[in-house]
């Protein structure tokens, strides 16, 4: 079941979800999703099959919609794009037949870097979720910064001083705010898993297994899947029913690891 769900922007600029819902009067559980794009793009509907494919496991997904740094600075306005949508479906959900008190965040990529922060960041006021699931995504700004310069970007094209507005070097405290490997304490810490490929050359490896160490060394129960054969991109693009997909490869453990935490009983 599918609907469109308006959480907030205004009325010329909607923030729209895409909310995909399983079979029954619920109340069910939710996976709020922040899918990718560099920061720049990125659409919620190219997250729709792992909508469908949760709402046949028991698990509600909203694919969420945020700002974009295409036509300028991004930040924080996108991370409190994500916050408004984990606070919209907390106190209106049991209107749509979900359970508040069962909410996870689920982020991939640039995604997973805006999930993540508002998660673990005292900067902004929301419910705590359940569990925070990751895919192959961006948790030390600074370290991909200088990344990008050295593998892909021109100086003055790099995407993630296009989203903040500043170099590491014109504002720290900025790049420091907005990393979520610098929010990670006793208190923030979450359940979390973590999902990345070896072979990726847009985000460094190292960005995942730092982050999970951190939430391990934090005190959280952390899942780790890696895949030594995977580049980036696709947990969007691959097709979840080619059982060869790496999508597909991670689709068994990453909805174990929601139903868990979300308290979903298990088949």
């Amino acid at each position: 079941m599918h609907h469109e769900i308006r959480f907030g922007g205004s009325a010329e600029a909607p923030l729209l979800a895409d909310l995909y819902c399983p079979e029954g009067p619920g109340p069910h559980p939710l996976v709020i999703a922040v899918c990718g794009g560099g920061w720049v793009r990125g659409h919620r509907r190219s997250l729709a099959q792992w909508g469908r494919h949760l709402a046949d496991r028991g698990l509600a997904l909203a694919s969420i919609d945020y700002r974009k740094s295409d036509r300028g600075v991004a930040f924080p306005g996108n991370a409190e794009d994500v916050a408004g949508a984990l606070r919209h479906f907390s106190q209106q959900g049991g209107a749509l037949g979900l359970d508040p008190a069962r909410i996870a965040l689920l982020g991939v990529s640039a995604g997973a870097h805006l999930a993540a922060l508002v998660t673990l960041s005292k900067a902004f006021d929301v419910p705590r979720p359940r569990a925070l699931a990751c895919i192959y995504g961006v948790y030390d700004l600074v370290a991909h910064w200088q990344s990008d310069l050295i593998g892909h970007a021109r100086p003055g094209t790099d995407r993630t001083e296009r989203m903040l507005g500043a170099t590491p070097y014109d504002d720290p405290q900025l790049y420091h705010d907005a990393s979520p490997l610098r929010q990670i304490t006793y208190e923030t810490a979450l359940p979390s898993l973590f999902v990345w490929g070896h072979q990726d050359r847009v985000i460094q490896p190292a960005q995942s297994a730092a982050m999970a160490l951190a939430m391990r060394q934090a005190g959280a129960m952390v899942r780790v899947l890696e895949l030594p054969d995977a580049d980036h991109f696709w947990f969007s693009e691959e097709d979840l029913s080619d059982p060869t997909s790496h999508s597909a490869r991670v689709a068994g453990p990453l909805t174990r690891f929601l139903r868990q935490q979300l308290e979903v009983a298990l088949p």
